[in-house]
């Protein structure tokens, strides 16, 4: 179903947005809850949900990966999934502007904000040296949370994020192993995706601060 946007229209629109929300169903399956995460197989996103699923012991449960904050809200907004949970703030990093942006643009509640401790690694292909590496394309939070590290250990090393899917780090991960992104760039990010998309690990624990925690919203349609 495809909503259509009433702007000006005061409390009619919040009428409408009342109607809208009634239409869709409570739940997309009454077995299960679909919930869609900002982040790919492997992200802290991923390690998030994992974490708030066995904290509150739901065990009946799919996951779509949404990658974005934008797309996270979008789909809740349509009716695609149960929950959202998107990061919106760490420690050292701040304020994650890619949610913050996208938390403008739509309606919705919070059912719980929580927090997980995030280390982060640096990777490459199998195939590549450390040498080669001229470019580390990971998320920008993950560029704020170990910037003081890089500039010290990596100077000479090109900082950037990517577009769309790519601002993911896990997405990276896996167009790396791919060989869709070329073998002088590295990623940065969870252990976990070196593992799942074979990746070597040149060194872990690069944030800036030990007590490195990023916190997640859980969110539903207002």
């Amino acid at each position: 179903m495809k909503k259509i946007s009433i702007v000006g229209f005061g409390r009619f629109g919040e009428i409408y947005d009342q109607i809208y929300n009634k239409l869709l169903p409570r739940q997309l399956n009454a077995h299960y809850l679909t919930f869609g995460i900002q982040g790919g197989i492997g992200s802290f996103n991923e390690e998030a949900i994992q974490y708030y699923l066995k904290k509150e012991g739901i065990k009946k449960y799919r996951i779509k990966y949404l990658y974005t904050s934008e797309n996270v809200l979008r789909a809740l907004h349509k009716g695609d999934i149960d929950r959202g949970q998107l990061a919106i703030h760490n420690s050292v990093g701040g304020i994650v502007d890619e949610s913050i942006e996208a938390m403008a643009n739509y309606k919705f509640k919070i059912i719980e904000e929580f927090a997980i401790k995030i280390s982060h690694a640096l990777m490459i292909r199998k195939d590549a040296t450390f040498s080669e590496i001229t470019t580390i394309m990971t998320h920008p939070q993950v560029l704020a949370q170990c910037k003081g590290t890089l500039v010290k250990k990596y100077p000479h090393i090109k900082q950037t994020s990517g577009e769309k899917a790519l601002i993911d780090h896990a997405v990276v991960a896996k167009h790396l192993s791919e060989g869709k992104l070329p073998k002088n760039i590295a990623t940065m990010g969870s252990k976990v995706i070196a593992e799942i998309y074979d990746l070597q690990i040149i060194e872990d624990n690069l944030q800036d601060a030990e007590e490195n925690y990023t916190s997640f919203l859980q969110v539903a349609r207002s």
